[in-house]
């Protein structure tokens, strides 16, 4: 018995259940792939250290006097 790809493309495609949840899988991880490629090009990984230090720093928020 042999199977081509095109088969098994069209019985995915066909299937409800299982085409729905292979075409959900594939949109998700490219929407995912899409926000980390610009999380990675708009600096957002840069300094993950710095913000948790910040809110030690009380200088710009609290004044003594």
């Amino acid at each position: 018995m042999n199977v081509t790809v095109q088969e098994i493309i069209h019985d995915l495609i066909a299937q409800p259940g299982l085409g729905m949840f292979a075409w959900f899988c594939f949109i998700t991880f490219f929407i995912a792939l899409i926000f980390f490629i610009w999380a990675l090009t708009s600096g957002q990984l840069k300094d993950l250290e710095k913000s948790k230090f910040d809110m030690f720093n009380d200088k710009e928020t609290h004044s003594n006097g």
